[in-house]
């Protein structure tokens, strides 16, 4: 480990599924700034079979970029500095380019034990490949339990079931069928078997599964009917996904020789990013946080200080759009195109884009296809985030959005957008956010690797933020309330920090766009109309509020909540257009 006191540069890599970023941070002035990156493809899988080939790659770019020489002769990376342009003096780096784990799930009912164990899966990069379901009715027989466990040969069996103290036969049976089925495969290829169930039988399950694979027992994820604990099953898998997939990552052995802290997953890394966020200012809202990638997408949200992770395994812009298109079909992604577009139009330019995940969208088409995507995995993973938020006051309205501010944005498929206003309206689109909000743009992709960082250095994760590494995008008003088409909902009056004023009058069903350039300030004056809130302390309160300029500006978004698109098609389409033009999209 290299002395904190002592650490100059540090070289952050995010080694991702599509993509691999080499980030240079260094002091300049006595503190740290990012300084440039480097961008490659990611060669974990054939025909290279290496990762460290694309990370070099990389490296190479941002030595082009820099003027500073990183890698020696023979490849590798020169640790400590040497003399002012020659090599770092740490490196930290994160992943999300291994398979993830594929776990089976053993339980007795849907809705209690196999559900929480579904929710502790969903914040860690595991993909459930079938459910045994124990209960009456739902049961299926013993052989083709053992069948299915023999067809999927899973990472890890997840049993659950049965309240401390409760249920225990059926229980059991289930453990004794995982057993079974262990018996019945190599022994290179038995899963690891994690039993979060019944506290009481812990010994027995260990008894009866102990010689046929490895066994763990972790708090029960269903101690009662009213609780539920996640974290000891969540945990476990961490473990396992660190052992078996980042430990293994093809090439990584020459990389562990370079790191100054272990490997850390991509959404490890990026929840504590966004935890510190929340710190900042101890925000009474939320802090929400959304990572965008190839394969999977992130969220982190931040409620009191405690994160709440969520990983949205196989929901990338690229493998996300091919399970949207199974689950939901191509109107699902029809809708937010303001232009036709035919199911068979869609499947091919997925498809295509599938086959070139790297590429950039040549059409107009195709770009307004990929938003559409980007909006529909966002939606599917928080979706699945806000089961297990708890969020208390933050969530003033149960089926809406809880109060976030800021929201932080990342991705390659958002900061690369070609126009602001296109990346906000995909987040108001996706979010669909209440109150008045700051979105935060992570335009140079730093806020995967900074949670690492911050393990290393931590002054060197604030410092990075604090000069400018996140750019404002721009600060958001959303009232919650209904009212006819055009009726005047929200007064706002915008006192310009450099002089001069600006009132406006919000109509019901408008997306209005008010000018604040970056790097100025001012203090909105905010109105409700009747019952409408905008967060401010309930409905028809308004109050003042300092905010910063942004590249969009102000955003008035008084579309109503939840969002509603026209049932017909023409007149949809001319309303999604109408949406862009108003954020200069």
């Amino acid at each position: 480990m290299v002395q904190d006191q002592r650490i100059g540069p540090i070289l952050a890599i995010d080694c991702g599924t599509a993509l691999t970023k080499a980030i240079l941070l260094d002091q300049v002035d006595g503190s740290y700034h990012f300084v440039a990156r480097g961008v490659a493809m990611t060669t974990a899988s054939p025909p290279w079979n290496d990762v460290t080939l694309g990370i070099q790659h990389a490296i190479h770019q941002l030595e082009d970029i820099t003027g500073r020489l990183l890698l020696d002769e023979a490849g590798y990376l020169i640790l400590p500095q040497q003399g002012a342009i020659q090599g770092v003096d740490a490196c930290v780096m994160v992943s999300s380019a291994s398979p993830p784990l594929r776990a089976i799930l053993a339980g007795l009912v849907p809705e209690l034990s196999l559900a929480s164990a579904q929710r502790a899966i969903a914040g860690t990069y595991t993909v459930v490949e079938d459910v045994l379901v124990q209960a009456p009715h739902r049961r299926l027989s013993e052989e083709e339990q053992v069948r299915r466990l023999l067809r999927y040969r899973p990472d890890v069996v997840c049993i659950t079931g049965g309240a401390d103290g409760g249920a225990t036969i059926p229980v059991l049976e289930l453990v004794e069928t995982v057993a079974l089925a262990c018996s019945m495969l190599p022994e290179e290829e038995r899963p690891r078997v994690f039993f979060a169930g019944n506290a009481a039988l812990r010994q027995r399950v260990v008894d009866i599964i102990g010689g046929q694979a490895v066994v763990h027992s972790v708090d029960n994820v269903r101690p009662s009917l009213e609780v539920e604990n996640t974290v000891g099953l969540r945990q476990e898998l961490d473990n396992l996904y660190r052992e078996r997939r980042l430990a293994n990552l093809p090439g990584g052995e020459m990389l562990q020789r370079w790191l100054s802290v272990p490997l850390m997953s991509t959404a490890e890394s990026f929840a504590r990013q966004i935890q510190y966020l929340w710190y900042l200012d101890e925000s009474p809202k939320g802090t929400l946080g959304i990572d965008v990638g190839a394969a999977h997408t992130v969220v982190a949200a931040v409620f009191g200080g405690q994160v709440h992770l969520t990983v949205g395994t196989g929901n990338g812009i690229i493998q996300g759009a091919e399970r949207i298109l199974e689950r939901n079909g191509a109107d699902a992604l029809i809708r937010w195109v303001p232009v036709p577009l035919k199911p068979e139009q869609v499947r091919g330019i997925l498809v295509n884009r599938k086959l070139w995940p790297t590429s950039v969208p040549q059409e107009t088409e195709e770009l307004w296809l990929e938003q559409a995507v980007v909006r529909e995995v966002i939606r599917g993973v928080l979706g699945t985030a806000s089961q297990v938020w708890k969020v208390g006051r933050v969530r003033p309205y149960p089926h809406l959005s809880p109060l976030f501010d800021p929201i932080l944005i990342s991705g390659s498929a958002l900061a690369g957008a070609p126009r602001p206003g296109q990346i906000a309206l995909m987040v108001l689109d996706a979010v669909e956010p209440i109150g008045v909000t700051t979105l935060l743009l992570d335009l140079h992709g730093l806020a995967p690797v900074l949670g690492a960082v911050g393990l290393l250095k931590p002054l060197a994760a604030v410092e990075t933020v604090d000069n400018g590494g996140f750019v404002n995008l721009a600060t958001v008003i959303a009232p919650v309330g209904t009212a006819r088409k055009g009726e005047i909902v929200l007064r706002i009056r915008i006192h310009y920090e450099k002089g001069g004023h600006l009132e406006v009058e919000v109509p019901y069903g408008s997306l209005e766009v008010l000018p604040l350039p970056p790097g100025e300030e001012a203090v909105l004056e905010i109105r409700p109309r009747g019952r409408f809130d905008v967060g401010l302390g309930g409905p028809g309160r308004g109050g003042k509020r300092r905010v910063r300029g942004g590249l969009v500006g102000i955003i008035v978004d008084a579309r109503g909540r939840p969002l509603q698109l026209p049932s017909d098609t023409w007149v949809r389409m001319a309303q999604v257009q109408q949406w862009l033009w108003d954020v200069g999209g």
